[in-house]
């Protein structure tokens, strides 16, 4: 690990059932790996008390997790919310963000590729086998697990250039 952090702050206020008002902000940080994950910290306006979630997020890099930071919204922090209240509850042991599991690395950063022109992260998607056009949908979150698991070489691959498309025509909103 390294010591690079960033967070997002939500302007959005949550209130527990008793009452109590918390900040919500997305922490990220880089591991040794280079790969960014992240998670929901929620802070007590009043005492500082914090309550977190568990690794929400991995992503590629510092851009990709700053992208999914700023498109979480209001019914992602409520169920967050709900996650880390219950983890905080429950006592058992959790897993720490700095002990999260490493995951398998995509052989390309399909945002980057798309950036570079039209077309051309189609013809790099087309020369991959089955488990790496996978492996870059799991990793980036493009598609669900379930999906990913049964779905064709070619059923991902629309689903991955769509997903990378919307993603650049509409921008998230914060």
């Amino acid at each position: 690990m390294t010591d690079k952090t960033v967070t997002h702050e939500y302007a959005d206020v949550v209130e527990s059932l008793v009452a109590k008002r918390y900040r919500a902000r997305a922490v990220g940080r880089v591991r040794s790996d280079g790969m960014w994950e992240g998670w929901i910290e929620f802070v007590d306006l009043e005492d500082d008390e914090r309550l977190r979630t568990d690794i929400e997020t991995m992503q590629p890099n510092e851009r990709a997790f700053r992208y999914w930071a700023a498109g979480v919204g209001p019914a992602y922090l409520e169920g967050a919310f709900r996650r880390a209240s219950s983890r905080a509850a429950d006592g058992s042991a959790r897993l720490d963000p700095s002990l999260s599991p490493l995951r398998q690395r995509a052989v390309l950063d399909p945002f980057e590729v798309d950036a570079m022109g039209e077309g051309l992260l189609a013809a790099q998607l087309r020369a991959l086998d089955l488990d790496r056009i996978r492996d870059i949908a799991l990793a980036y979150e493009l598609v669900p697990p379930n999906m990913a698991a049964f779905a064709t070489r070619a059923e991902l691959i629309v689903e991955i250039l769509a997903t990378v498309s919307r993603a650049r025509r509409e921008p998230a909103e914060l």
